[in-house]
């Protein structure tokens, strides 16, 4: 509780500062701007990416799961290995895979229970990475993660836990989401191709028995979108983009109906894309140091990660998208967090980040989309 207590003074402290003197500017075109972004992120006295050089100065799991694919394609391959040395060390003293660790080396969660999705990204980097050397230092920790994830996420019928857990929407409480049962899909997937690189059953993977995939399909399709979980039916804009992202999912019908009722419900609307909600939906006391932040804003992370999807099907509405990202940065000469309408997120107590690692995201993506 102290480390995200220090974590939200810094977060209001930056608020101050923007309020006083506006976000902060980079020179540049859109590419260069991005790339003093990503090089900002980088903390060189502890050898790590941060998940961005303003409010979020931790590495975050996830964060760094959406991004090193990225990373690895833009050269940062060093780094990359940097980072994850210095996080494995910490989790694996900690015994515990969590949503962050900041600066000083302390691991904490938000909300304070387990987070899933940081357990799933921390094994996808380590693939994505091929990081050999890890891997085997540490195989006994990965082992046991595995087995405390099966215990803490999912029941005997290899369905998540009608419980509430930390994710990417972390302001939502969200029972048997939609989301946490694409992460338990992913993890599975990613243990199969550590242990294609590493040897069968380098970690063994408790997960296979559940049949993961056939009630990701059964409990949550609905045969037009992915319900957002089993207590709110919603066509929500992650639970439709993630699937497909993340390779979970590979059939190309579902993922054009999935992007069908994205742009039916207004997700990509004014800019891809927007989480969405229902009067159901319920968020946590603290939202109201940021009401609406995870409503009908626009985040630039999903936006991206829909983009990609996208350009699987239509390339030309995907670099139409890209090239309203690609305006607003040449325009705010920065990397906005979260947009709500055509502006940076802000209220009385927070400012939408000016800094953040998703640059590299868009970076790759802009080079994969080129004509």
């Amino acid at each position: 509780m102290l480390e995200v207590l220090r974590e939200g003074a810094r977060i209001f402290s930056r608020n101050i500062d923007v309020r006083m003197h506006g976000l902060k500017r980079y020179k540049g075109d859109d590419e260069q701007i991005c790339r003093k972004i990503i090089d900002g992120c980088y903390n060189k006295e502890k050898e790590f990416f941060m998940a961005s050089a303003g409010n979020y100065r931790s590495f975050y799991s996830r964060d760094f799961g959406w991004c090193i694919e990225g990373l690895l394609n833009l050269g940062y391959k060093a780094e990359v290995d940097n980072t994850l040395r210095y996080v494995m060390g910490i989790y694996a003293e900690k015994k515990d895979i969590t949503v962050a660790i900041n600066d000083k080396g302390k691991a904490f969660n938000f909300p304070n229970v387990y987070s899933p999705d940081s357990v799933a990204y921390l094994y996808r980097s380590l693939r994505i990475s091929k990081s050999r050397k890890l891997i085997i230092k540490y195989s006994r920790f990965l082992n046991e993660q595995l087995i405390t994830f099966e215990s803490e996420v999912l029941d005997k019928k290899g369905m998540v836990k009608d419980r509430r857990y930390s994710g990417m929407r972390d302001h939502v409480k969200t029972r048997s989401s939609c989301y946490d049962m694409i992460m338990a899909c992913m993890l599975c997937d990613e243990v199969d191709r550590i242990n294609k690189f590493m040897g069968k059953g380098y970690i063994m993977n408790v997960l296979k028995k559940y049949g993961l995939k056939k009630n990701l399909l059964k409990y949550y399709w609905n045969g037009r979108y992915f319900m957002d979980g089993l207590h709110d039916s919603y066509c929500s804009g992650h639970s439709n983009t993630y699937p497909y992202y993340l390779d979970v999912i590979s059939d190309k019908k579902m993922l054009k109906r999935s992007i069908r009722s994205i742009i039916e419900h207004g997700l990509d609307k004014p800019f891809p894309l927007t989480y969405g909600y229902s009067k159901n939906t319920k968020f946590i006391w603290q939202e109201i140091f940021v009401n609406g932040w995870e409503k009908d804003t626009s985040w630039a992370m999903l936006g991206l990660a829909y983009i990609d999807i996208l350009s699987r099907i239509d390339k030309t509405s995907a670099r139409r998208h890209l090239k309203k990202y690609k305006d607003n940065i040449s325009r705010s000469k920065c990397f906005i967090e979260v947009y709500s309408d055509n502006d940076y997120y802000r209220s009385l107590f927070f400012a939408s980040d000016d800094s953040m690692l998703w640059a590299s995201m868009y970076l790759d993506l802009k080079k994969r989309l080129k004509p």
